[in-house]
């Protein structure tokens, strides 16, 4: 961890020297910029002319050199800080600078220190500022951060994903289980709740869930007690309040 903590701040000295590349790009005066990207020019289209087997003559060699001149020097422009940008941005996200803020931190720097290149270019001899190339310059910048996003998010889902440990697996496991359990115990208990119970059942054999008060049932007492009771007749005389007395005493019974 200590080794971690120490290596980290030196992400940033790729950043440092491309900064000063470019710096040193820009001191340079105008006859010995320019001649130094003619020569990459040259280069690069009697390279193509002898693998392509075009058989060009010079003169038209140097017309595709004239023609490619300019071009190739806004190329290195973007490609300059295409490549700064990235050298920022890798750090800021090894950092924890993501999203919008890695856009607007990087972004910032970058095109703040493209218009500090300009400027500085306006005191070498045969050079002069341009807001163009500052526009050209961002168009790199861009590039690089949207590509060190879209690294950064890549590895982060793939190969920097963090693998929980031992432990923590065993404890995800024990957590569904436990979720598993406590649903069951749920559906039960929903399941029981829905059951229609019988209400001659006695309190104690009831669920929980449909236990309810029953009233407690009246003791009659011994049969012994309504003998003497004037109130109360015989079973063999028929009272006048029992319905159909009156059709009983008709047909004798």
């Amino acid at each position: 961890m200590r080794l971690r903590t120490f290596l980290k701040p030196l992400s940033f000295l790729p950043a440092i020297a491309l900064m000063y590349m470019i710096y040193a790009f820009s001191a340079q005066e105008a006859n010995i910029s320019s001649g130094t990207s003619y020569r990459v020019c040259s280069k690069i289209v009697r390279t193509v002319n002898d693998a392509a087997d075009l058989n060009l003559e010079e003169y038209q060699i140097e017309n595709y050199i004239q023609r490619i001149h300019g071009a190739s020097r806004k190329i290195a422009h973007v490609t300059e800080f295409f490549l700064l940008a990235v050298a920022v941005s890798f750090p800021l996200y090894v950092y924890g600078c993501h999203g919008i803020l890695l856009v607007l931190v990087s972004g910032t720097f970058c095109v703040l220190y493209a218009c500090l290149d300009e400027y500085h270019q306006s005191f070498v001899a045969g050079r002069a500022a341009s807001m163009r190339d500052v526009a050209i310059d961002s168009a790199g910048i861009l590039i690089g951060i949207i590509l060190v996003r879209i690294i950064g998010w890549t590895g982060r889902k793939t190969i920097f994903r963090p693998v929980p440990e031992k432990d923590s697996r065993q404890e995800m496991k024990m957590r569904r289980l436990e979720h598993r359990v406590e649903d069951m115990e749920q559906r039960q208990r929903s399941y029981a709740g829905r059951t229609r119970v019988d209400p001659r059942r006695a309190p104690e054999e009831l669920p929980r869930t449909k236990r309810r008060a029953y009233p407690p049932e009246q003791v009659l007492p011994p049969y012994e007690e309504y003998e003497d009771d004037p109130d109360i007749g015989s079973s063999d005389e028929l009272s006048e309040d029992m319905p159909f007395a009156g059709l009983f005493r008709k047909k004798g019974l």
